[in-house]
């Protein structure tokens, strides 16, 4: 007979596939208001299934279209679907890219343009513009990301050291009734920084953009080429991305039809017919990774310790994306390292089992999701002569998981949802 913390580990395993192909699934497609002829033009990690969705509300398939995703080249009907790179955009995301301005060009007046945007884009999506070379922009981002910076500013930054971003797409298709759908993977939903805003205009600037920089000390580590391109934008050489209430699509429909929280509730619903009494957050965390954890094992703390009305068996549902400023030369990624860092807090408050999991099911520059702990797992190490601090400190969590056997790997689910923690305690 399996152990508590057996079955545990057993039921967040299982809600696994909860996290997959719900992309599309929400009332807002069918709402769509489209009649005859349309196209499709998408990028981001759940747009193809976004695309599926689209085409099965409707009955019928586009006449062109163009996705960017993180799979292989290929046809889907009537729809080009072409790889794009992520986290960390190159020449086959400028490649697409092109092709999917060339084709938004040649959108014929008037047609109707679905434009389906997730998590992902703002690699994919990629265009430099003059003075920027790809490796250069490659380079930016990988500076961004490790750096600490909330992901509201790095796009910032990111849209503008593009020729798509923050609304510029949009005024391609000036000529089209355009509907653009969303799935949100940032905290709040601001269709501005999901994907970093393709047809949504930016009320973000170069000087803000500049200040991103400065705040985290990176002017001075990015590319020449990106301060010099920066540094014009906030002369008035450059003309800024397209503003709110200015530069605005003649008509445009915005809808938001998957995001973290209702996943997260959905959850939640199955974690009660399981028996669990379950508390899932109002709202997205959005901080660093050391601060989230903290709350997150305070309110388990809480609970183990029969404080507050959740009674036991309880579940805990987090969301949200955390900041992580990389110092060490290890791997990991947020989740394996939010999972380590709660391990660590936990270590001997039997009995609880953690799920922490990209829902794209790409944790950082690995190919796991996330990883699958409890309150067991840093004193189980110890006895392997493993010492978990020593992993975390050097960021490589993946290693630590690895050895541990503690790793999920889903490969990539079709949605992007931020990230998402389940605590069961008791």
């Amino acid at each position: 007979m399996k152990n508590k913390l057996e079955q545990q580990q057993e039921t967040l395993r299982n809600l696994i596939p909860l996290i997959k192909n719900i992309a599309g699934s929400d009332d807002q497609l069918n709402d769509l208001n489209i009649h005859g002829d349309y196209f499709i033009l998408g990028a981001g990690k759940a747009s193809v299934q976004m695309a599926e969705a689209v085409i099965d509300q409707l009955g019928y398939e586009p006449v062109d279209g163009i996705i960017i995703t993180n799979q292989e080249d290929t046809v889907m009907g009537n729809l080009q679907i072409f790889k794009g790179s992520h986290p960390l955009p190159d020449e086959l995301s400028v490649s697409a890219s092109y092709e999917l301005m060339e084709t938004a060009r040649a959108i014929p007046a008037g047609s109707s343009v679905i434009f389906c945007l997730s998590g992902g884009a703002s690699a994919m999506l990629t265009i430099p513009p003059d003075g920027i070379e790809i490796d250069e922009l490659a380079d930016t981002h990988s500076i961004l990301l490790n750096s600490g910076a909330s992901i509201h500013e790095m796009n910032t930054v990111r849209k503008h050291l593009c020729m798509l971003k923050g609304g510029q797409l949009a005024q391609i298709l000036h000529h089209t009734e355009l509907t653009t759908l969303l799935i949100s993977d940032v905290p709040g939903d601001d269709p501005e920084v999901i994907g970093s805003g393709p047809t949504i205009c930016d009320s973000s600037t170069f000087k803000d953009a500049f200040q991103v920089l400065k705040r985290y000390s990176l002017w001075e580590k990015v590319p020449h080429s990106v301060r010099i391109h920066i540094a014009k934008g906030m002369g008035g050489d450059i003309p800024d991305t397209p503003k709110p209430g200015v530069n605005e699509h003649p008509s445009h429909t915005v809808e938001l039809i998957s995001d973290a929280g209702k996943l997260a509730n959905r959850i939640g619903e199955e974690l009660k017919e399981q028996g669990y009494h379950v508390q899932v957050a109002d709202s997205a965390y959005n901080d660093e990774l050391k601060a989230v954890s903290k709350k997150i094992c305070t309110e388990t703390i809480s609970v183990l310790n029969g404080h507050g009305k959740l009674e036991k068996p309880a579940a805990l549902v987090f969301f949200g994306e955390s900041m992580v400023n990389v110092s060490g030369s290890g791997k990991g990624g947020r989740n394996q390292e939010m999972a380590l860092t709660i391990a660590l807090s936990l270590e001997g408050q039997h009995p609880v089992s953690v799920l922490s999991i990209g829902t794209d099911g790409l944790d950082g520059p690995t190919d796991a999701a996330g990883a699958i702990v409890t309150s067991n797992t840093t004193l189980e190490a110890r006895k392997q002569k493993v010492e978990p601090e020593k992993y975390l400190q050097n960021n490589d969590s993946y290693h630590f998981h690895e050895t541990m056997g503690t790793l999920i790997k889903t490969r990539p689910t079709g949605n992007n949802l931020m990230d998402l923690q389940v605590l069961l305690i008791g």
